[in-house]
Formats: structure tokens, sequence, C-alpha cells
């Protein structure tokens, strides 16, 4: 068959010696044995922005665990056996306390005593005790302990704290002694006849204050005794509360528990809830204003509360801001259990000044002072109670 002039210049083409169909050979088996060229394509946006979200969802969740951990010590930590002076200062440092009088060593931590002053131009002392928690992570302050102010026309002050959970210190009576030929202070138990004496602290200045551990239930009645160097009770005292305030317990009053304002008086209070104007309380009553104050402590209307106290410039006054902040709430048992009878009291007008005699629900003879205002009006003394 006769080929083309293109298939014999092809044949021509191919036709090779054998040293060149060597070389050829060998080119060919160098390319078979050599790695593959792989050609990179270029990573998607999307693939990026998956990624960096990611990173970022894991970093919200570690870095709060590492900085938890940096704050909190590890269980191996080794606490100190007594309360750094460093870490008391720090708890105790928003009271702006005057003088920490005793730090005494509990099971679960220390209970610590100190003073402080409301408003320094009237003296108005507070004595404290507040329960520090050692944990192992360190001292903590809990939010057990008490005060209250003290009284200088009192012999004894005194406070019961009750318990607030189960590693609670508590119960513990303490207050101040006021009365210069008491040396000791006994706590007697009414029905069991248990007795607990009273340990002794000495402030810098010489002033005396007392505290015992006791197992006092809150309702079980108690006996306070101050005594004298001959061991003599000089100042006694059977209380259900140990509030620093409590006379001597008589004879129980139900009829205190009657207390409500009359229709007269509730008409006025609601009218001085909405505005207070002086003027509605001109010819009432010291009675009925004492009365429209525990009205408005039942109701927690402290702001009304704090106007139902005297303007006079000569008397003791603690400015409202104050007073709002720092003074303690009441209970509505609290307010009861101590005011209550008031209704039924008996004023004794002193000509600028008075006071409401009364007996509460515990038969306990309270007294409730009363200022004479410039217009005439009767308003609340602070610290009233006597």
């Amino acid at each position: 068959m006769k080929q083309s002039n293109d298939f014999q210049s092809l044949n021509q083409k191919i036709a090779m010696s054998d040293k060149e169909q060597e070389r050829v050979q060998a080119q060919i088996n160098h390319k078979m044995n050599a790695s593959p060229m792989v050609r990179k394509s270029s990573t998607p946006r999307k693939y990026y922005v998956a990624l960096a979200s990611a990173a970022l969802i894991f970093m919200l969740i570690l870095i709060p665990a590492i900085f938890n951990n940096l704050e909190k010590p590890s269980d191996s930590v080794v606490v100190a056996d007594e309360i750094p002076p460093e870490r008391l200062e720090e708890i105790l440092a928003p009271y702006e306390y005057n003088e920490i009088l005793h730090v005494e060593e509990v099971t679960e931590g220390v209970v610590v005593f100190f003073t402080r002053t409301i408003k320094k131009d009237i003296n108005i002392d507070v004595l404290h005790a507040t329960f520090i928690k050692k944990t192992k992570y360190g001292w903590d302050e809990s939010t057990e302990g008490a005060e209250h102010t003290i009284q200088e026309k009192e012999d004894l002050s005194h406070q019961l704290i009750t318990p607030g959970s189960e590693e609670s210190p508590f119960p513990l009576v303490f207050g101040k002694i006021l009365n210069p030929d008491i040396s000791s202070v006994l706590v007697r138990m009414v029905e069991r006849k248990q007795e607990y004496p009273a340990e002794i602290i000495v402030s810098e200045n010489g002033s005396k204050y007392w505290f015992t551990f006791a197992e006092i239930d809150r309702e079980e009645i108690f006996e306070i005794h101050g005594l004298n160097k001959a061991e003599q009770a000089i100042y006694s005292i059977d209380t259900l509360y140990g509030n620093g305030e409590s006379p001597e317990l008589l004879e129980a009053n139900p009829n205190a528990e009657n207390f409500e304002l009359s229709a007269e008086e509730l008409e006025i209070y609601e009218r001085l809830k909405v505005e207070y104007d002086t003027q509605l309380l001109i010819g009432l009553s010291p009675i009925s204003i004492a009365k429209f104050y525990v009205q408005a402590a039942m109701e927690e209307e402290r702001e009304l509360q704090y106007e139902f106290y005297t303007d006079r410039q000569d008397m003791m006054q603690i400015d409202k801001e104050e007073y709002l902040s720092e003074m303690g709430h009441s209970s509505l048992e609290q307010i009861r259990n101590t005011f209550f009878g008031i209704q039924d009291g008996i004023f004794h007008d002193n000509g600028d000044s008075g006071y409401i005699s009364y007996m509460n629900i515990f038969g306990q003879e309270w007294g409730f002072q009363m200022v004479k205002e410039e217009d005439g009006s009767w308003a609340v003394a602070f610290m009233p109670l006597q």
C-alpha cells in the first residue's frame, strides 16, 4: 500500500538510533519516578472566619476559668491559725471602727468585738460583735453578728445574738459595763438554773465590756446580774430579748396587742404620707404622735418616721441621710414586742419635754421620750426609749 508523504515523513521522524532510544527511555523513567507537582488552591475566606470565631469562643470560655483559678487559692494553701492583722483590718475598715476590743477564738474562726461612733458630735457609741470564718481559702467575714448603741444612763448594756447557721459560734450575750461598782457579770437561765460567768474586756481608755457564750433560746427568759467586788448583785435584769434596753420583766399585758390608729388618727396619718405638714400635728396628743411613729415603723416608711423626730437644735439630732443609711431596721416582731401598749400609756408633761410610760406585751415598763416643738406640737426625741 502506498503511503502518503505525511506518513513517510512521520516514519522518518520516529526512526532513531539505539543511543537516542536509550536517552529517551531514560528521560521517560526520570519523569515517572519524580514526585508529582501539586498546585495549591487558595483557601476560602469563610474558613478563616469560622476559625477566628471558634478561637474567640474558646478564649471567652477559657479566660474566666483562668482568672477564677488565679483568685481562688489551691486546696494546698496553708491558712494561718490566727487571723492576720492586715486581713482583720481589711474586713473591719468599712465600719470605720474606733477600737478593736478583743478577738475571741472559736471553733470555726473568731468573734471580734469592736466599737464605732455613729455621729461624733453627739457621741452615739455602738458596740459590735461579728463572726469571721476561717475557711480553706482564708479568713472571710460572715453575715452573723450584732450591734447596739450604748446609753450612758444604764448600769449595764446587753444584747443576745442567736445562731444563724450550723457553723455559728452563737448564742452570745455581750455588752458594756457602765456602773463602775460592777466588777463582774453573771448570766443565769431562769428555768434551767444554769449560770454563765462573763469574760471582762478592758479597753485602752479603761472602759469595761463583757461577753459570754451561753446556750440561750431566743424565747427563753434569762437573768443578767452585775456583781460588785463582794460578788453581791447590785444590778439585775430579767429579759426575753437581750437588746440592751429591756427593763425588769413583770407580768404579761395582753391588752398591749390591741394597737391600732383611731379613725381620726388614720385619716391624718394617710394625709401625712402624701405630704408631710406639721400643721396637721398641732393639737394632737403626744400619744397620737407616738402612735404615728410606730405605724410608720411597721410600714417601713422610714422617711416619714424620721419626720416625727424633733427639729429642735438644742436637742440631740441625727442627720436624715445618716439615719436612713446607718440606723438599723426593726422587724415587725421587734416593733410589736417593744412598742405595742404605748396606745394605753400615760403622758408625763415636763413643760418643753415629757415621756409616755407604758407596759408592753411582756409586761415590761417603758418610757418613750417626747419633745415640744416651737409651734407647740409634740415630736419624738431621738433615741426615745428609756
